[in-house]
């Protein structure tokens, strides 16, 4: 039995969003990935992921586009198979990435989806006020 949503994305894989901010440490990364099943996510937004050499870890089922090679502070994980295609459609910035997916689909031009994925880091933090983000 098929149900409205199910008809609805007939041969497109809903996005399925997982944002987290692990700040640098590999204990909440791991909680992160802990979340994945419960969440079914296909997509995974990850600001300060844990690195090591400069690269975010990896994992199984997933692609990993980080932000920049060597100081990389988002990092955007796909489903692998999950869409037809994805590419990275922004200039490589150490803050900022913005990732192209093409949904599988019987139309004549599949429909794509972008992904910006933002690390907002603050350039100073005060208490007493509202902090102040970079971007």
């Amino acid at each position: 039995m098929n149900s409205a949503p199910q008809q609805q994305h007939a041969g497109r894989p809903p996005a399925r969003i997982l944002q987290y901010n692990t700040g640098k440490s590999p204990t909440a990364f791991q909680v992160m990935q802990a979340a994945i099943p419960d969440t079914d996510a296909n997509i995974l937004l990850v600001q300060e992921p844990p690195l090591l050499n400069g690269t975010p870890p990896t994992l199984d089922d997933f692609h990993c586009f980080p932000s920049h090679k060597q100081a990389c502070r988002a990092a955007t994980y796909v489903r692998k198979k999950a869409f037809k295609s994805t590419s990275i459609i922004s200039d490589p910035v150490t803050d900022f990435l913005v990732v192209s997916l093409t949904l599988h689909s019987k139309d004549r031009e599949a429909p794509t989806i972008n992904i910006a994925n933002c690390y907002n880091r603050l350039q100073n933090r005060n208490c007493r006020t509202r902090d102040q983000p970079t971007h």
